[in-house]
Order: structure tokens, then sequence, then C-alpha cells
């Protein structure tokens, strides 16, 4: 009798948590479907999202290993989020498209082309596997973040090399109007076609910015922006290095809040950009965030994603210790493009991003 008035208890506990659990999650849910919350708070609670489905699976694993009727409410809580599986997940059955494309788009946080880490183990193999992909990965434009240049060295002059391929380009970095990058960092943008204009801005932190051209492909004007918002800042191999105290807590959370408050006033400037553009737009860049944050899910309400359209799998993004990140992004206005086909390319191990190549269509 007193073991099972016991067991009652913890299952009645148990369930208790679970129903808890139930209405974080439908608040989480809100955030991520809605994007509508800017402040940091919510910035946090949509990062949890991962494990929040992660919590759902296991309470429904375990009270249908009871054989419980209880497991319908985890299962329903899943099945909630189906309409956003692809931002996690893409099952992509179809075979690749042989339709001619109008434009391909390569995007590429090139990690300052490792020139801080030029000196380490494998450095120098990691800087010219960097510059030879920037010069040679074919594509009619190329979007690149955290690009460097110095025209005095072989391995970094890549903004001339990649111009013989790609001779229209142009380049933003803290010193406005200044196209030749000599010895700094910031975006970079190569077409085989003409660029008929350029705009940018310059966020001091990490060298993040926009950099928008208008670019005559066969006729037809686009509008291109490539992008870089606010890095989360945490140094992940300090933390697996030294371990995780109490100072270092607070500064990865002090990190994170900034992050989410400077990112969402970011992506507000973008949405500008984007809703003033005369012409088709797409955009191209590192995002630094989850597909479940403010700033992804602002974007999706405006723009349709490559990845979500024509990815497979995963999709991951980031190379190193926190491999299972998807925060490079192509967008592209649905009214005016098509995506014919779209790729992670995982065969590039040298910058801590991977390259996306992404091929398109003009209406």
């Amino acid at each position: 009798m007193f073991i099972r008035a016991v067991t009652d208890f913890i299952r009645k506990f148990f369930f208790l948590i679970n129903i808890l659990f139930a209405l974080y999650s439908l608040l989480v849910y809100q955030l991520v479907f809605s994007a509508n919350i800017q402040h940091w708070l919510g910035g946090f609670l949509m990062i949890s999202f991962p494990l929040v489905l992660l919590g759902n699976f296991v309470f429904f694993v375990i009270w249908a290993l009871g054989r419980s009727t209880k497991a319908l409410l985890s299962l329903a809580l899943l099945l909630m989020t189906y309409s956003i599986t692809d931002r996690t997940f893409k099952f992509n059955f179809r075979e690749p498209s042989d339709a001619k494309a109008d434009f391909s788009l390569l995007s590429y946080n090139i990690m300052y082309a490792n020139f801080n880490g030029n000196e380490s183990t494998n450095g120098d193999k990691i800087t010219k596997g960097i510059g030879e992909t920037v010069v040679g990965q074919n594509a009619d434009i190329k979007c690149f973040q955290e690009f460097y240049n110095d025209s005095k060295n072989f391995d970094y002059d890549l903004i001339r090399r990649t111009a013989e391929k790609n001779p229209y380009y142009v380049y933003m970095h803290s010193q406005q109007g200044n196209d030749k990058g000599q010895g700094t960092i910031g975006l970079a943008t190569f077409s085989i076609y003409p660029i008929i204009r350029k705009e940018e801005m310059y966020w001091p932190t990490n060298n993040n910015g926009l950099l928008s051209t208008d670019i005559v492909v066969n006729g037809d004007t686009i509008r291109v922006i490539n992008f870089q918002l606010k890095s989360m800042g945490i140094r992940v191999n300090k933390v697996f290095d030294h371990g995780l105290n109490k100072v270092e807590t607070k500064n990865i959370l002090v990190q994170l809040k900034n992050g989410f408050s400077e990112r969402g006033n970011e992506v507000n400037i973008l949405e500008s950009w984007i809703n003033k553009s005369p012409y088709p737009v797409i955009i191209a860049g590192d995002l630094n965030e989850l597909p479940y944050g403010y700033a992804y899910g602002k974007l999706r309400r405006l723009l349709l994603n490559a990845f979500e359209e024509e990815g497979r799998g995963f999709g991951f993004t980031y190379r190193k210790i926190l491999r299972f990140l998807r925060i490079d992004n192509q967008f592209f206005e649905a009214e005016k493009f098509k995506i014919v086909r779209f790729k992670t390319l995982h065969e590039y191990k040298y910058s801590d991003h991977y390259p996306l190549l992404g091929e398109y269509l003009i209406y």
C-alpha cells in the first residue's frame, strides 16, 4: 500500500513537471513562430527551442513505455512543430534539377583567410585552402564575410586573384569607400556581371555590416545584400580548455544578451534595406543565429530561405566544436527568384564555416 502511494505520488509529480514543461514549450513555440519580440529575454527563450524538442521527446518516450495516455500531451507538442521542421532538417527526395540557372551565388565566411592562425599547426595549409576556395570555386556572384586582403602576400592577395574571374567587385570595411582592402577585414562581393551601385553600413564590433550591390544580370537588375550580424562572442575553445567557472558563465550570459539585442537592431536595419529595394532582393551571409531566433524569423517572414527550399539533411554550416549549427544563410524574394539548386559545400574544410552555393532563376 505504501509503495503504491509513493509510486502514484511520483507519477503525479512527474506529470506536473510535464505540464509545466508543456506550458514553457508553448511560450517558446509562440516566440519562434511569430518572431515578434526583439527583447533579449525572448532570445534566451528562442535559443532553447532544440532543448524543448528534446524534452518533449523524452517525456513522450517515458510515458509511451509506460503505456500511458499522458504521452499524447508531448506527442501533440512535437507535432505542433511540423510547420517549421524545415528549419532543422530538410527532407528532400527530389532528384537535383537539371534546369539551367540564370546565375549562381556563393556565400562564405572565410575567417580572415586564417591570418591570425597562419603560424599554427597546418596554418599555412588552411590559409592556402581558403584562398583557393575563394578564387577557384566557380560562381557568378561571390559574397564573402570576414574577408581579408593583402596584396603584398600571394596567399592573401585575394581581391586581385578573385577579380581575374569575377572582375566587378566592391569591398566594405571601417574605412568607408576604400575598395582596396589592404590589410583590413570586412565584407566583399565579386561578380562576373556589372555592379552599377553599392551601399554599405559598417558596424564596428567584429567588423560586421551590410554591403548592398545592384548587379545587372543579362539585362535584369537585382540587388544582392551581403551581410554579417553580431557574433555571439563566445570562445568555445576557451570554455573547453579551462572549464566553465562562475566568471566564465557570467561572461557567456552577458555576451549572449548583448548578441540578442544587437542582432535584433541590425536585422531591423537589414529589413528596411530589403523593403526599400526597387529591385528583386537576395541576401547572403553570416546570421550568427540559430534558425529559431528573432533575426531568422524576421527574415523568413519577408523572404524564402534557400536551404529550406532546396537543401538536404541538417545543412550545418559551422565547422568547429559546435558542429550542429546552421548560422550561414541565403534568403531570396519568392516572387522574383526560383532556386534551382542549393548545397552546403562540406568538402571545403578550411574556414570555421562552410561555403554555401545557390543557383537561381530570375522571373
